[in-house]
């Protein structure tokens, strides 16, 4: 165990506490304890930072720094060889950091990855593109909404109503207007919801807590 009043041994006291709530007599306080130390090791191993708040225990994914600079090239529209060499970092490992940190973040695909990251303020220091003032229909302001719910293609056409070459003309119409990258190996969709949030087309959170990507 970790030295009482640390926020380690809070945050086990808690999962403890919740699991003897939960189970009752079926859980002795020692095996309480151990679950409450598994489990906490187990969210840290995995990349969670763990804070109790108010008694509860809060499990946030944990940003590495290697994963900054991947996310930057995504929301510039950058293939994976171009963030490899950017980064001096090889193809593959480029491509296993962009699989790994989806799994950590809970993202679909890359469009939802870096949306998830404009939501929780990472991608702050990175200066928004110019472009000239964007208008859009209001069936490709839903289209790029729900790019950044990371939806495919068969989902995305459901959710506008549209047959699937409906919706992907409404995507190509939204391409253009966002001016955005359109290289066959480039991450069309995710640099699509980086123009959106830079743009105002994709609301923002209130607070954010600002790192400062590579652009």
């Amino acid at each position: 165990m970790t030295a009482p009043g640390s926020p380690d041994i809070e945050a086990a006291a808690v999962i403890a506490a919740t699991a003897t709530t939960l189970l009752g007599a079926r859980l002795s306080p020692a095996d309480a304890e151990q679950l409450g130390n598994a489990a906490l090791a187990a969210l840290r191993a995995d990349g969670w930072s763990v804070q109790v708040d108010l008694g509860r225990v809060r499990a946030a994914p944990l940003l590495w720094s290697c994963d900054l600079p991947v996310l930057a090239g995504l929301a510039r529209g950058r293939a994976v060889a171009e963030i490899a060499a950017a980064t001096q970092t090889p193809t593959a490992t480029v491509r296993g950091r962009i699989l790994r940190l989806r799994a950590r973040i809970g993202a679909p695909n890359a469009a939802a990855a870096v949306a998830i990251a404009y939501r929780h303020g990472w991608m702050a220091g990175l200066a928004p593109e110019p472009r000239r003032p964007i208008v859009l229909s209001s069936r490709e302001r839903q289209a790029l909404a729900l790019l950044a719910d990371g939806l495919g293609n068969a989902a995305l056409a459901q959710a506008l109503g549209m047959s699937p070459a409906q919706a992907t003309e409404c995507l190509r119409r939204l391409y253009t207007a966002l001016n955005v990258t359109t290289s066959t190996r480039a991450p069309v969709r995710a640099h699509a919801v980086a123009l959106g949030f830079q743009h105002g087309l994709l609301p923002l959170p209130a607070t954010r807590s600002p790192q400062d990507p590579t652009p």
